[in-house]
């Protein structure tokens, strides 16, 4: 039996969308898990650096931690990175 990348690509991808998704104490709602090549994409906006912290070693855990890019973002950074209307 053998496997193509896209397959282990996709498996990989399902497989840290349900963990990071069933974790109890992430909040997860927020963050977007996607592929990038071989990479997991952690994307979206935690509560704090805990969660932070969680989604990406339930990712490492899964994909090898140097196949993970976090590119998540405190939910406290919109306020300070929203455009104010006048």
């Amino acid at each position: 039996m053998s496997f193509e990348p896209e397959s282990l690509a996709h498996d990989q991808l399902a497989s840290v969308q349900a963990a990071v998704s069933m974790e109890p104490e992430l909040e997860s709602s927020s963050i977007s898990v996607s592929m990038v090549g071989r990479s997991v994409l952690l994307e979206g906006y935690v509560a704090d650096y805990g969660d932070r912290e969680k989604a990406t070693a339930i990712a490492a855990l899964i994909a090898g931690p140097e196949y993970v890019n976090d590119r998540m973002r405190d939910r406290d950074e919109m306020a300070y990175t929203s455009p104010t209307r006048e």
